[in-house]
């Protein structure tokens, strides 16, 4: 029999839009951002810059264009919060794209998020930090796949 700290429930809150996929076109560079884990999330065993390694390789390895700084960035999130009953662990991981806007109206300029998706796991504690590095690998892939879909290769 498998106990609660073996189940794994993950879930995504929703897809890309075309207009999503399309505000990746023609991106030069990107910048990947992973701010230190806060709270329960910095006590399952991973670190920012463990998940930005893990985002990193995935991009590269798909030829999307990072580098150390630029003004279009991706950030990953992540929240955790401890179940009150049993070892169990909810995990909602973000990952979003944010790039230079402008607006006509006030002349503001800012970044804007264009693209999104979020992934909403629970696991048990002991498999929290694999989880986690996992969802991680997994967002990456999709935004990897985002931006191969907004700049196929030229012919």
């Amino acid at each position: 029999m498998i106990g609660a700290a073996f189940l794994v429930f993950a879930g995504e809150a929703r897809g890309q839009s075309e207009a999503e996929t399309a505000s990746l076109e023609r991106i030069a560079k990107l910048e990947i951002v992973v701010d230190p884990l806060q709270g329960p999330a910095a006590e399952v065993g991973v670190t920012a810059s463990d998940l930005r390694s893990i985002i990193d390789a995935r991009l590269r390895q798909d030829g999307v264009p990072v580098a150390d700084f630029a003004v279009a960035f991706l950030t990953l999130d992540v929240t955790a919060i401890p179940l009150e009953v049993g070892p169990d662990i909810v995990l909602l991981t973000s990952l979003s794209f944010f790039q230079p806007t402008a607006s006509t109206l006030n002349r503001w300029l800012g970044p804007a998020r264009t693209w999104s998706l979020e992934r909403l796991t629970v696991a048990g504690m002991s498999r929290a930090g694999e989880t986690l590095r996992g969802d991680a690998e997994h967002l990456a892939e999709a935004f990897a796949a985002s931006w191969r879909a907004a700049n196929p290769p030229l012919e």
